[in-house]
């Protein structure tokens, strides 16, 4: 029989680094302890998978004691090493769970309370494994995906990929990265979130009555996995595993007894819901599984695939009925009709196709009814409404179409406007009133099922943030400016080193709220993404740009600059507003106007010009380095006051006409020469640019040929970009003067 996982606290929620392993389950261990060969860790790592990892997985460990592989076990938690190889007398891990362990006066033994202790023959497994040396698995393949860490320049997407919906309880269920979304599709907010997938939850399915969800994903190339949840408390129920890479489908019998799930290892697997035991496996396709869909009778499994065709297998014997193969690419979805007798698919060519499946569904006995170009891309989803009435299909295309199913042909009822990314999920909800999107964007929408229109949810929005910058290492107060901002509850930053808390004692308002602001002095100047969450749902993206110099604010027409370097911040706001900035320069001093708009996605049109005293112009720029934005950089002959006017070219005015102007003698790059070095050998490389330090050359040494990053200092370099040198498998000449006669000649 299978038990499900168990999480285990300390009294008061204090709980040490120890292991917490329940014996609920008739484990047989004999054979393991009378073995000939030393146990290794395979031997104790299904006990600690089944009764441990919820309590000591790398999502909040207790203790901060890992347990999800033989490493981190070893590495112990914020009490130090539990496990003593050849030594399980002196191991933490044995004195917890044989209640020999005191602390704060009191002897602790785990698990704690009431709950049943573990049984002498599996504290005598454990044992035997610690003495034997606590030897490593014999099987050394990775239980995580090992990839190069790689930092993105950008905040990182966090992609919708399915959704489910479970009409008793009226909830949604959000399949991301790592995680799933419970969602009350009234109100539409993150109710709760359930962590510590491996991978991408691909698919999700919920039990009849709405109190189980089993979610699937999984590493690719290394395993795939289930994850069952009990929502009635949120706990894990119990991890379905098998397959031997990523799932990408799962489907649920009508009785809710045998689970389906599809992989891209090509192979379907029948699951015992009760025990957990896997009944069979079906062999039959030559690509990924994409999609899985029971006849509303059980009886009969229809599965989509990357080979081009859909399959029927009778469920009891796991017998191949049919292969549908009239697709001409790759098949992504497939459902059954209401009353079953209909089966829909769609895929790479565009086309939703429709067959009529027999009472045996046997070779021959299930036509083709329709074959229906359907989309302008590649046919992501379908979905039918509980009633069978409407079809639901999304595509590469970015739309999304509702049918008319209940006729002998589909007819296009309704398109929903175009959506700003795919829509791989899919799902009616409320009484099938509305129909639920999510994309790759990571965003989700709400349809009127009955006009196509967008159903408006009380959610907070942002539009902009006043002001738009802010120097590291102080706090700063920010005006969020947008709609249903009272109800927020919290600022979510893509980035852990920019930090925002919600004013508490500032009134709320509808349109705007205030909020305090604070990123490290080690962060990296840039524009950071942040949010803002509420009840209902959260809020588009917007940036703040964060700098190392001091911001200013600036709202006159004319500004006397008191200090340089600094960063300053206006907006054109009415058509023909031209912001004059006063400053002090030294003879001999360089110094770099350098502006900002376009690339902070303003609207403003900037044109830059730099006057003395007497009003002469001395230089003027509206573009640089094929950029739209202005830059200059001027060595002043002779000392005193100069200006430097910001105006609009093409005379655009609004809020999002801003820029910001940054004006010091910090070290400037432009460029850099040679551009181009040889593979295999260190060479120097001179930048250009503007009060640059004498004699620095970067030297790099790339290994191979083609074009590679020119490592600059951030903090002590400011450019436009990043520079790629061209690196060739040749030997790369420098000119070198003098060459103006034939003896002087480069060789």
């Amino acid at each position: 029989m299978r038990f499900p996982y168990r999480y285990c606290k300390w009294p008061g929620g204090n709980s040490p680094a120890i292991l917490c392993v329940f014996a609920s389950s008739l484990f047989v261990l004999s054979n393991c302890c009378i073995a000939a060969e030393p146990p290794d860790y395979s031997a104790v790592e299904t006990l600690f998978t089944q009764h441990c990892l919820d309590c000591h997985a790398s999502t909040e460990p207790e203790g901060r004691l890992v347990m999800e592989s033989h490493e981190l076990l070893l590495k112990g938690g914020e009490s130090g090493t539990v496990i003593v190889p050849g030594k399980s007398e002196e191991s933490l891990l044995v004195r917890m769970i044989e209640g020999k362990f005191e602390k704060d006066g009191k002897k602790k033994i785990m698990p704690p309370g009431k709950r049943e202790k573990l049984k002498p023959e599996e504290i005598a497994l454990i044992r035997s494994w610690i003495d034997a040396g606590a030897r490593p698995p014999a099987d050394t393949r990775p239980k995580e995906l090992a990839v190069p860490k790689i930092e993105p320049k950008v905040p990182p997407r966090n992609p919708i990929n399915a959704i489910a919906y479970a009409p008793r309880q009226k909830l949604l269920a959000v399949g991301r990265y790592g995680e799933v979304e419970l969602r009350p599709a009234e109100s539409r907010a993150v109710g709760r979130a359930l962590t510590g997938h491996r991978g991408n939850v691909n698919a999700l399915a919920f039990s009849g009555d709405g109190n189980y969800l089993f979610a699937a994903g999984g590493e690719p190339g290394l395993f795939g996995e289930v994850r069952q949840w009990d929502l009635r408390d949120g706990r894990l129920f119990y991890v379905f595993e098998g397959h031997k890479d990523t799932l990408y489908s799962i489907a649920l019998s009508p009785d809710g007894k045998t689970l389906v799930t599809g992989s891209y290892d090509q192979k379907i697997k029948l699951w015992n819901v009760e025990t957990g035991e896997e009944i069979k496996t079906l062999s039959g396709h030559n690509g990924c599984v994409f999609d899985l869909a029971f006849r509303p009778d059980g009886r009969i499994l229809a599965s989509a695939s990357a080979d081009r065709t859909v399959k029927l297998w009778d469920v009891a014997t796991g017998e191949r009925r049919d292969t549908l193969s009239q697709p001409l690419k790759e098949q992504y979805a497939v459902a059954f009709s209401l009353d079953g007798k209909r089966l829909v698919a769609g895929g790479v060519d565009n086309r939703i196709r429709v067959w009529q499946i027999s009472e045996s569904a046997t070779e021959t006995t299930n036509p083709i009814l329709e074959a229906r170009f359907a989309h302008e891309g590649a046919i992501l989803n379908v979905a039918f409404s509980s009633d069978g009435k409407t079809l639901l299909s999304s595509a590469e295309d970015r739309t999304v179409k509702l049918w008319d199913a209940t006729g002998t042909e589909l007819k296009e009822k309704l398109l929903l406007e175009r959506q700003p990314d795919w829509v791989p999920a899919l799902a009616f909800a409320l009484d099938d009133k509305a129909v639920v999107v999510g994309r790759l964007d990571g965003t989700i929408g709400f349809y009127d099922a009955g006009n196509g229109k967008v159903m408006p949810a009380p959610k907070p929005e942002l539009s902009r943030v006043e002001p738009r910058g802010i120097q590291r290492g102080k706090e700063t107060r920010l005006k969020l400016i947008g709609k249903n901002l009272s109800t927020a509850t919290e600022i979510k930053s893509a980035e852990p080193k920019l930090k925002f808390e919600l004013d508490q004692d500032a009134p709320r308002q509808s349109d705007a709220v205030l909020v305090k602001a604070i990123a490290s002095d080690d962060l990296r100047r840039g524009s950071y993404e942040f949010r803002v969450g509420g009840p209902n749902g959260e809020s588009g993206r917007l940036k703040l740009h964060v700098d190392d110099l001091p911001q200013v604010y600036v709202s006159n027409k004319v500004h006397a600059v008191e200090r340089l370097p600094a960063s300053f911040w206006a907006t054109h706001e009415k058509s023909g507003d031209i912001d004059q900035f006063d400053f002090d320069a030294k003879a001999g001093q360089t110094l770099v106007f350098d502006v900002a708009a376009k690339s902070l996605d303003s609207k403003a049109d900037v044109a830059l010009t730099l006057l003395d005293d007497s009003g002469k112009v001395l230089a003027s720029n509206n573009g640089f380095d094929g950029s739209p934005d202005p830059f200059l950089a001027y060595t002043f002959i002779g000392g005193g006051r100069y200006s430097v006017r910001v105006s609009e070219l093409l005379l655009g005015a609004s809020t999002d006409h801003f820029y910001r102007l940054s004006v010091g003698d910090f070290a400037y790059v432009t460029g850099f020469f040679p551009p181009g070095v040889s593979a295999g050998k260190e060479s120097e490389v001179e930048l250009t640019g503007y009060n640059l330090p004498a004699g620095h050359k970067p030297k790099i040494r790339p290994e191979k040929a083609g074009e590679m990053e020119l490592p600059l200092d951030p903090e002590k370099f400011r450019s436009r970009r990043t520079f790629n040198v061209i690196v060739g498998d040749g030997m790369e000449l420098v000119e070198i003067e003098p060459n103006n006669v034939p003896e002087q000649a480069t060789r």
